[in-house]
Order: structure tokens, then sequence, then C-alpha cells
């Protein structure tokens, strides 16, 4: 399966992914932190944009992203997490696909309050010491996604993509509702928890 994941800091995206690779046996593709392991030297400018909260440059993701959609293990499926972020990146995806022959089976849409995500981001500021997490930057990436992100779901939505999930809830659960609209028919259990 090719999936996006769709969903405001703190929504859960990584989580679920790592849940669902497992499952499907395809690779969690992570932008957020691919561009956080650069080395300095070659993404300085680009971490000083994401320390404040801000998406790094179009052209620059597209390029890592396709750069890494390329290797072999991408291409029975794969996981997409903080990709595509913009219209821009939507749209030349969108371009992409239709080159490479294959389409986008889900898009994933983690629902969660404002309160609950500003809660979780907070405590995953201090136990995890990132520097995007910090409180001055969290309602500057709310304000960004909203203006940004939210705008991709009616893009995804004219192609009859979006899964909306409730992902206020335990992990457990929101993993046996994705699994529950990806598998509808299927008990909410995925195949890697009987093993």
């Amino acid at each position: 399966m090719r999936i996006v994941f769709i969903g405001p800091p703190g929504a859960g995206k990584g989580t679920q992914c790592e849940l669902l690779s497992k499952a499907l046996r395809v690779p969690h593709i992570g932008t957020g932190g691919m561009l956080r392991a650069l080395e300095p030297d070659r993404g300085e400018q680009i971490h000083l944009r994401i320390d404040r909260g801000h998406f790094a440059p179009d052209e620059f993701v597209l390029q890592m992203v396709a750069k890494r959609l390329a290797q072999p293990d991408s291409q029975t499926g794969y996981l997409l997490d903080g990709f595509p972020r913009t219209q821009v990146q939507a749209s030349a995806f969108d371009q992409q696909l239709i080159a490479d022959s294959v389409k986008l089976d889900h898009v994933l849409h983690l629902q969660v309050s404002a309160d609950v995500l500003i809660k979780r981001l907070r405590k995953r500021g201090k136990t995890e010491k990132r520097a995007d997490d910090a409180e001055e930057c969290i309602r500057e990436r709310f304000r960004i996604y909203e203006a940004r992100t939210e705008p991709l779901l009616d893009h995804y939505r004219q192609q009859g993509l979006v899964r909306d999930i409730d992902a206020s809830v335990s992990e457990p659960l929101v993993h046996a509702s994705i699994w529950e609209r990806l598998h509808p028919d299927a008990l909410a259990i995925d195949p890697a928890a009987k093993d």
C-alpha cells in the first residue's frame, strides 16, 4: 500500500506509521526525521527553519523524497509521514505518481483537538528535547499547519482518498481504527499482532 498521513504536530503520525509499517511490511518514510538527520554543513539553514516551526523549502523536500522513494524497499509500498505538506508538494507528487504508473491507496487524516495536541507536544518537548517542540514554537507550528497543510485534505478528498481517524484516544485504539479503515472486512487486529 501507498499511504499518506496528514495531521497536525503531535497527532501521532510517526507512532502510527511505525506500527503500520510492521503490519504491512512497507517502509515508514518520515521527512521530519530525515531533515533533522541532515549533517549541519548540508542543512544548517534548513535546521534553523525547522527549529523555528517552519517548513523546509519545497524543492529540497521534493528532491529528498524522490530519492528515497526510488530505493528498492519503496517499490511495493510506503507510508509517508510529513509529506506532502504544501500544495506545491502535493501537486508535484501527483505528477510523480502518474509518471511512475502507481497511485495512492489512502490518505489517513489523524484528528486531535488543539488542547490535547498542545499537551502532547509540551511533554514531547521535555522528554525528547526537540527544539521544534519548545512551547514558543508550538502555536507557530499549528498556524503554519492550518494555513498550508490542512488545505491538502480538500485536494485529496476530491480524489476520494481521505480516511478520517480519531487520534485523540490511546495508541492501540488509533491503530485498530486505522486497520479497520484499511481492511473494513477484517477484524481490527493486524497480522503482526498475531506473530
